[in-house]
């Protein structure tokens, strides 16, 4: 039986796997459960699961558990003989558990593309060691089994659009119409990315660091259908690539499951519902989101890490109603304008730049009367 630890149990992400773990109970036992404070939904958890151990961000009581909490807590969960660590945590937030598994060699599945972002260089030798669970990331790391790595001739990842990738005028979006995505069941932050587009430009970074491609090897296209997760080329022209229905429990029970496959619960694929594939060119001119983090990859050092902080922040004043939605990218540039650090070559580095690009924003919404001009 193969133990878990789930980080963001109570997020998007937590909560599936918990569903593959009711699909498979004779094969998983949840080790730990992670969560940033008590609720309701944890508790129904604790009561269902009866983990060892639960971690929370402030220590609280809970009765007939383990608690763990703060910096200590993290410490203590980077050193538990559990099997697999499931991150969900979503943001920032997850880049210190992230950090301390990979630096004490725990198997890591993970759905956190911020914390592979931002630590970029730093440690860049153990994510071959990573089990992707984007399901774009985990159709490219089954598609590149088909093949040898000095094959490829380019991996292309697939974006749904989110709600506006054929809108003309996105001068008038709601929070409420970018939190309804077509296809998928997220988060809110990551939802936002995805209308933005700005998701699949985080994902062309992740995509560099976890398969160790060029940037001039990896393309994104519009794929309104979500069918296709991802494709990879190779040079004799095959081009090898995964199809299933929308649905995260997928790439989550076979970054738990591999090699081998278990039953999800999901919905079968029927293409003859389905009816047709389409792929657009993304429009990068009404997205420069997507134009941004190319440039931000490609440039390497502080601007993964400060573009990441910097979306980070104006998501989260577009989604309390401060800013319109075409002014998240606007504010991302204005950030990524100020910013200017050395490259990080360790995880204080990283945690300096976060932390200074906060303030860079602090300044610039002070100078600008509480308005980002």
């Amino acid at each position: 039986m193969k133990s878990l630890a789930v980080l963001g149990s109570t997020g998007s992400i937590g909560t599936q796997t918990l569903d593959i773990v009711r699909e498979n109970p004779e094969k998983l036992k949840v080790k730990l459960l992670a969560a940033s404070k008590v609720s309701q939904k944890l508790l129904n958890q604790i009561r269902e699961f009866k983990p060892e151990y639960v971690y929370l961000a402030r220590k609280e009581e809970i009765k007939g558990v383990k608690i763990l909490s703060g910096e200590e807590g993290l410490q203590e969960i980077a050193s538990l003989d559990i099997d697999l660590f499931i991150n969900g945590i979503a943001g920032i937030a997850g880049i210190k558990p992230t950090y301390l598994l990979l630096k004490n060699s725990k198997k890591l599945a993970t759905a956190n593309k911020e914390a592979i972002i931002c630590l970029g260089e730093v440690l860049k030798e153990k994510y071959s060691e990573i089990f992707p669970i984007d399901s774009e990331h985990s159709a490219i790391f089954q598609s590149l089994q088909a093949g040898k790595k000095e094959d490829i001739k380019r991996v292309i990842l697939t974006a749904s659009g989110g709600p506006f990738w054929d809108r003309k005028n996105l001068e008038d979006v709601t929070v409420e119409e970018a939190l309804k995505h077509p296809r998928w069941k997220m988060g809110k932050k990551v939802t936002v990315d995805s209308a933005t587009l700005m998701n699949k430009g985080l994902e062309i970074i992740e995509a560099h660091y976890l398969f160790d491609i060029p940037y001039k090897k990896i393309d994104a296209v519009i794929h309104p259908q979500s069918i296709v997760h991802g494709f990879v080329e190779f040079k004799d022209g095959s081009v090898i690539s995964q199809l299933s229905c929308p649905d995260m429990r997928i790439p989550i029970s076979y970054a738990i499951s591999y090699p081998e496959r278990w039953k999800t619960g999901v919905k079968r694929l029927n293409l003859f519902e389905i009816g047709k594939l389409e792929f657009f060119k993304p429009d990068e001119e009404r997205f420069p989101l997507l134009r941004l983090a190319k440039e931000c990859g490609e440039k390497g050092g502080f601007y993964p890490a400060v573009l990441t902080v910097a979306d980070e922040i104006a998501v989260e004043m577009f989604l309390k109603g401060y800013i319109k939605f075409t002014e998240i990218p606007q504010i991302v540039e204005r950030i990524l304008e100020k910013a200017d650090f050395k490259k990080p070559e360790n995880y204080e580095d990283v945690i300096f730049i976060i932390e200074e690009t906060k303030k860079i924003f602090k300044n610039l919404y002070k100078t600008a009367g509480g308005k980002i001009a």
